[in-house]
């Protein structure tokens, strides 16, 4: 969202131009690709990272956290694109409204615009598409999960179909619709506190 914010606050700029490129690259590649990538380059090229696999947190903290930041990056990735390119829609979009002008001809600092005026009405068309994202970001850990060796539900899902163990393919289907269902009843709870016109009986 800050990539998305600064891509708009700086229009036509050598910012915005390089914001837009990091998006639409994080769009156009698959997740599974962006894994490989930076296994190859980062981990087995310039050796930035301890060998692939799981250390447990609490047996080793930094060692997990360098473990889990990679394999975190290439998996949010996709979606921290889209919602850049959302967020810098979203946001050329209210700069236009009358309300942003009248705030900064009372003279109110460009940061305070930003945040409290156009942020908060622009948050609407973000928080949908990263609602719509939960189920892709989930699905996203069977490829990541496998890819850097890391133990999870997407491993164990892989593992599961693999070993024909259907109670644990069905328990895990359950688990991620549960997540994906309160994830976007969180977000529809959220457009009420956002924006006071929209009522749920």
């Amino acid at each position: 969202m800050p990539l998305g914010v600064l891509s708009a606050v700086r229009q036509d700029t050598i910012a915005d131009y390089a914001s837009r490129i990091i998006a639409i690259a994080g769009v156009a590649m698959p997740t599974f690709w962006i894994g490989i990538l930076v296994v190859y380059f980062l981990v087995a090229w310039f050796d930035w990272l301890p060998p692939l696999g799981y250390a447990n947190v609490w047996d080793d903290p930094w060692r997990n956290l360098q473990q889990m930041f990679f394999p975190a990056v290439a998996l949010g990735f996709y979606n921290m694109a889209l919602i850049a390119r959302v967020t810098r829609s979203s946001m050329l979009e209210v700069f236009r409204e009358d309300y942003i002008r009248t705030a900064r001809s009372k003279g109110l600092r460009e940061g305070a615009v930003i945040i409290r005026h156009a942020l908060k009405n622009a948050f609407l068309p973000i928080i949908t598409i990263s609602g719509w994202q939960v189920g892709r970001l989930i699905a996203g850990t069977v490829v990541i999960e496998t890819i850097f060796l890391v133990p999870g539900m997407g491993r164990l899902l892989v593992d599961s179909i693999l070993h024909r163990d259907y109670t644990m393919i069905q328990s895990i289907v359950m688990v991620i619709a549960f997540m994906v269902l309160a994830l976007n009843l969180v977000v529809d709870l959220l457009y009420a506190w956002l924006d006071p016109r929209i009522r749920y009986e």
